[in-house]
């Protein structure tokens, strides 16, 4: 099925490296999605024909018999699910195409993030500017008031028996500027993943783990190396995955949009068969990995090349990351710390799952030149909360 792209993970690459990036697409996507696939690359028996061959012959008849008439059911309906996916295929590519599109409805930059980024990398940076230049950013406010009344924030107000703060000039006082500038890209990466993401479930939540993981390691990894901005590089980490937050968006607006116009028309010619299996389908999770595959990097350099930063470089790192087909076109050290903290912590989200072997591991961190010493440093990182400067 979906022969038009041009990039697929079934079958594939003998690089033990590439199947291991490609399965991470498939466990952002859907964690069963991604241990069957890894099972079929593995030669494992389907239990379907493990089942059949346990069947005594009687049985074995009937079975057959239903077996050949649901094959031939599903060969209609993946039929039909291929057209409808051409259909989508071409919308999206389309849709992709105009570039002012998907900056503005699929990641939309509010109006004075730039310049709130620009003014967080400022050591001068005063709350009152702050406060000006957050007007109207509600998932600003919302985040900062719900960190500041959660641990570690809360922890040190108890001790003096501080009640809860809900004034965003004092909250943000109280975590100072060096927080925020933590924070900030944190809550801007939540206000544009998708509040749904049905029947993808678990996607939000997976590429939410990623980007904060990624951004802690690559903030870690900056200051080992001693780089310039350490928190450039966690910003860097949070935004790395917005291509695939942007088509998962797009994907299932427009699945949406053509099914509903395919069955309408069904209904018109008179197609109750086809209506029937249109109406049956759902979003494929094959469809969605083979779109991240083909399209991830371009929509990626789309969102981050229209943001017109002063002080804070982010597109060109981010867009050097996402073009560099290999360590050796790494135009910047902070596109390849990046690059090895993205690998990094997509190898352990597979490893906690046992989706991923030490040996697939090793060979992934060693496409980014991750060597034994930075991997122990990097396994004593907490990937749940980011580095805090909590006041005393």
């Amino acid at each position: 099925m979906f022969d038009f792209f041009a990039v697929s993970t079934e079958g594939g690459s003998k690089d033990p490296a590439f199947r291991l990036e490609k399965r991470f697409i498939n466990y952002l996507i859907s964690f069963p999605f991604a241990r069957k696939s890894r099972d079929k690359a593995d030669g494992v028996d389907n239990e379907v024909q493990e089942q059949k061959r346990r069947l005594l012959q009687v049985e074995q008849i009937n079975y057959d018999e239903r077996e050949r008439l649901a094959r031939a059911r599903q060969r209609y309906q993946d039929r039909i699910s291929d057209e409808l996916h051409e259909n989508i295929y071409r919308r999206i590519l389309e849709q992709l195409d105009d570039r002012d599109f998907v900056r503005e409805k699929l990641i939309p930059l509010p109006d004075r993030l730039p310049d709130l980024l620009d003014i967080l990398s400022t050591k001068a940076a005063s709350m009152r500017r702050i406060e000006d230049t957050v007007q109207g950013m509600g998932w600003f406010h919302n985040g900062v008031l719900k960190t500041v009344n959660q641990p570690p924030f809360i922890d040190q107000r108890r001790k003096g028996n501080k009640v809860k703060l809900e004034n965003l000039r004092t909250a943000m006082s109280f975590m100072g500027s060096e927080n925020l500038r933590l924070l900030t890209p944190a809550y801007i990466m939540q206000h544009w993943l998708p509040p749904s993401t049905q029947p993808f479930t678990l996607f939000r939540r997976k590429v939410w783990e990623h980007c904060l993981g990624t951004a802690i390691i690559a903030q870690a990894i900056a200051e080992t190396r001693k780089l310039k901005d350490p928190v450039l590089a966690y910003t860097l980490g949070m935004f790395h995955e917005l291509g695939k937050v942007a088509l998962t968006k797009l994907y299932l607006r427009v699945f949406d949009d053509v099914q509903r116009e395919m069955a309408m028309e069904s209904i018109n010619d008179s197609s109750p068969d086809r209506h029937s299996a249109l109406v049956n389908i759902t979003p494929d999770e094959r469809f969605l990995r083979n779109l991240m595959l083909e399209q991830d990097k371009r929509v990626s350099y789309i969102v981050s090349e229209g943001w017109g930063l002063q002080r804070v470089p982010i597109s060109q790192h981010l867009q050097n990351f996402h073009q560099a087909s290999s360590k050796a076109e790494f135009d910047s050290e902070y596109a390849k710390i990046l690059a090895q903290a993205n690998a990094f912590c997509e190898f352990r989200m597979l490893r906690e799952v046992e989706l991923a072997t030490v040996e697939e591991g090793s060979h992934l961190l060693k496409r980014y030149d991750v060597d034994a010493g930075l991997v122990a440093e990097l396994n004593t990182l907490n990937l749940k909360r980011p580095k805090f400067n909590v006041p005393e």
